[in-house]
Parts: structure tokens; sequence; C-alpha cells
């Protein structure tokens, strides 16, 4: 008896600014489930331009709740769906929290920080029922903040990542986009942008090694983020 071969699911982070081009991005893996965390749902608006059946994809997420009901509807139709996109994981985030206040019947509106231990296992329950359990691709989007000094009490100026601390271990490629205004020669901003995608993190390659490392993507698609890994056609799920 033949053992069937296991493909590889890619459980991708995009990180960035806004209009940096993450959900432009997510909606080009294959046979997309979007689940819309924002609180003006802000992805119907971009994947009804590039999904095709995109009502039927789109599923707005307004409690934690609201994931597993979904979860429920994409494993009755078995093979319409191999990648689910969670714009946004800061999002994502709040929804847990908020659910898991209201397990405690807790009056108040913040969850303590010891207790994000809590909120983080909700999360990483839903990546593995995804990943693992369902085989599915999963894409977390993620935005970016600004940096306070260690008091709280003043910006530091910089831009930090604003997203679920797990992911930095969990994820298989980590993804930055950036969109740089272009300047002439006489170093004066011009109205053309250029736009790049550095790479993070990416597990599929040796980092340490030069000539593994590739610094950017050049190609802001699924077949792209698929040409930085050493996967073979037919060996990740599509």
């Amino acid at each position: 008896m033949t053992e069937k071969v296991r493909k590889v699911v890619l459980f991708v982070e995009l990180i960035g600014e806004p209009s940096s081009g993450k959900t432009h991005l997510a909606c080009t893996f294959p046979k997309i489930a979007m689940f819309d965390t924002s609180p003006k749902k802000e992805s119907w608006i971009v994947m009804r331009k590039l999904v095709k059946g995109a009502v039927e994809r789109y599923f707005p997420i307004r409690s934690f709740g609201d994931i597993k009901t979904a979860l429920g509807e994409i494993k009755k139709k078995q093979g319409e769906f191999s990648t689910v996109v969670v714009d946004t994981s800061p999002d994502l985030r709040e929804l847990a929290a908020k659910e898991y206040l209201g397990e405690l019947n807790a009056k108040r509106q913040a969850v303590m920080p010891p207790e994000y231990r809590h909120v983080n296992e909700k999360v990483n329950g839903m990546v593995d029922e995804i990943t693992a359990k369902m085989e599915m691709n999963l894409v977390f989007t993620s935005q970016m903040k600004d940096e306070y000094t260690p008091d709280g009490k003043a910006k530091t100026g910089r831009r930090i990542r604003k997203g679920i601390p797990d992911i930095n271990s969990q994820a298989d490629i980590r993804l930055f986009l950036i969109v740089n205004r272009k300047v002439d020669e006489q170093m004066k901003y011009i109205d053309e942008y250029e736009r790049k995608c550095r790479v993070l993190k990416n597990r599929f390659r040796n980092m340490a090694e030069k000539t593994e490392w590739k610094e950017f993507l050049t190609i802001f698609t699924w077949e792209g983020i698929k040409g930085l890994t050493d996967l073979k056609e037919g060996e990740a799920v599509e």
C-alpha cells in the first residue's frame, strides 16, 4: 500500500503599514477564505476586486466564536478552500481577549498582562486547527505601531510590528512590505513609489548562508512566495 505523501502548508505573516499591499498579496493565495477581523470590515473592498466568487469566500468576523462557525462551514466544502487569511492579527487577538473576558464574566474591559497567555492559547488553538488538522495554508496580516520609551510616556520615533507574539516562532515565512517614495537626481521627492518586500524569516532556507539568503521578495504573488521555498511543483497545498 502506497503511503500518502502529505503536502506542505505554508503559514505566512505579512507585516506593513496601511496601504503597503498586505491584503492584496494575501488575496493571491490559492482558494482563500478571508476572515475579516477588522472593525470596519475593510478587506471586502480589496477582496471583491481581486477574488473570483468573493461573496462565498468572505467571512466577516465580529467575535472569536464567528471563527469557529466559519471553519465549520469550510469543513463542509472540502476542496473549495485551501487557504485561510486573517486580516488582521491584532484584531484577532482583541476578539480572543473579549471572548476570554466573557468566559470570566468579567466586568472589566481589559485583559491583565499575565492573562494574555490564555488569550494566546485561543489563537494558537485556531492556528493548529487550520494548519495541522485541516491542512490549509494560513496568512496573517500584521500592522505597525509607534514605539514608546520603557516608561510609556514618549514616542521613540520608531515604528514596530503590532501583532501576536507567538507568530514570530510559528510562521514559516515572515515578510515586511515597504513602500518608499522615490527621489530625483536633486534628491527631491517625486510622485513615484518603489514597492519592496523584505524577508524577515524563511524556514525553508539556511538564512545563515549567503547563497541561500534572499533579502527581498520581487514577485508579489503566491507564486513569488513559493519561490522563496525549496518546494517543487505539487508539494504545496494549493
